[in-house]
């Protein structure tokens, strides 16, 4: 009978030190997916700001073509 009480105690015990770690685990899960989720905004920040700037570079250049355009027609 004392075995089987060892037994169960170590049981626990093991149980035990598992239910902590999967705690742990989960917490850096969270911990993660959160700064997963700041780089994704940030990417998108980011991206949206080169977007932007590809955009009125675009236009720039499409109005120094009709200046240029404009001067060989001249």
């Amino acid at each position: 009978m004392d075995t089987l009480r060892a037994a169960l105690q170590r049981l626990e015990r093991a149980v035990g030190r598992l239910e902590h770690a999967a705690v742990g685990q989960t917490g850096r899960a969270v911990a993660r997916t959160r700064e997963l989720g700041d780089q994704v905004r940030e990417a998108r920040t980011a991206e949206a700001l080169a977007v932007a700037n590809a955009e009125e570079m675009s236009r720039r250049l499409e109005s120094a073509i009709g200046r240029l355009e404009a001067v060989l027609e001249s």
